[in-house]
């Protein structure tokens, strides 16, 4: 059946006419994104409705926001897929990059109130509005969002300056202080985070240029295997032992809680500097376990290719525990799309 032929009551010619003219519907920018989510059910559903409030996302599809430094892509929100956690989790942003960053502390302790969370103490928030107020900030806040599909849980992360990184030992005890004098201004606090549940801390650090040598420094506080996150690291990386380690930064923090419990050490590396492209990235997080999480290998499935030089994957994570292998995560940016 040709189209005129279907065009009852209209001449053919005019019916095309009408037909061309009809304005096309372009399609929602966030639709792999809510594709996405609503795989998740509950979780996906409840985490969505957070974005709309937050304003991340509007009835369109993506806010129109600047890119973020959050994500190689610019996206403002990146997932965080763990070998140890089967929930959807995810790093937000709470306002327009372009804004100033020295409002968003206080814009993420307002949200999670807004959604049920219950916001750092008078105290926490006096000593990170101290450390951010007379300093140059890149990103000031964002929120952590995880639901189980029971539960929504919520963390703040709040950015240290580095001028302010002294600080950080006022936030909580921090035995490994000591590590960070020893090495200088090439070792340094630059986040904090906050668990609104638990009331856990967790201090996050960067060092430069360091070798392998400052595993066992790094392990003493956290009191696990320096030799155990070393072969971790190779078998990560798919290489050789050697002293270096495979990037020229290194990230490592401490999870601190007030139960007298040992605090927990995590290392991260940047997977762009170690593989490059999303292609072999994606081959070795399927090679350490990613292939056990389906909700990886479904949202690598709504990613567009990125631009050349460019990664949707972000950090490799990996959280050392006693007598075991650590656990490995990693950052994957929502499929952004700027509709411009």
């Amino acid at each position: 059946m040709t189209f005129s032929d279907s065009c009852v009551g209209y001449p053919a010619q005019e019916a095309c006419i009408m037909f061309n003219l009809a304005p096309a519907i372009p399609a929602r920018s966030d639709l792999e994104w809510c594709w996405y989510l609503r795989r998740h059910g509950r979780a996906g559903d409840a985490l969505e409705r957070v974005l709309h409030d937050i304003g991340v996302m509007d009835p369109g599809g993506w806010a129109q926001w600047q890119p973020s430094t959050l994500t190689d892509t610019g996206s403002p929100i990146a997932v965080v897929f763990s070998t140890g956690d089967d929930a959807l989790a995810l790093t937000t942003e709470v306002e327009d990059p372009k804004n100033d960053p020295a409002t968003r502390f206080a814009r993420v302790c307002e949200i999670i109130k807004m959604i049920g969370g219950n916001a750092p103490s008078t105290a926490f928030r006096d000593v990170i509005s101290a450390a951010q107020g007379s300093a140059d900030l890149e990103y000031g806040a964002r929120l952590g969002l995880r639901h189980d599909g029971k539960k929504l849980h919520t963390v703040l992360y709040a950015e240290i300056p580095e001028a302010a990184s002294d600080l950080s030992a006022l936030v909580a005890e921090t035995p490994f202080t000591p590590i960070l004098q020893d090495y200088g201004p090439s070792a340094r606090a630059t986040m904090v985070a906050y668990d609104t549940q638990t009331k856990r801390m967790t201090i996050h650090c960067e060092a430069d240029n360091v070798k392998r040598t400052i595993l066992p420094a790094l392990c003493l506080p956290a009191q696990v295997s320096p030799d155990v996150l070393s072969m971790s690291i190779d078998g990560m990386t798919d290489g050789p032992p050697r002293i270096d380690l495979p990037t020229s930064k290194l990230g490592f923090s401490y999870t601190i809680d007030d139960n007298g419990n040992l605090p927990v050490l995590a290392l991260s590396f940047n997977s762009k500097e170690l593989f490059k492209d999303d292609y072999t990235i994606e081959k070795r997080v399927r090679a350490c376990g990613g292939n056990k999480l389906p909700t990886y290998t479904s949202l690598i499935e709504h990613l567009p290719v990125a631009p050349v030089g460019t990664t949707h994957h972000g950090n490799f994570t990996m959280t050392a525990r006693q007598n075991a292998a650590p656990t490995l995560s990693i950052n994957v940016a929502a499929p952004w799309i700027t509709g411009e």
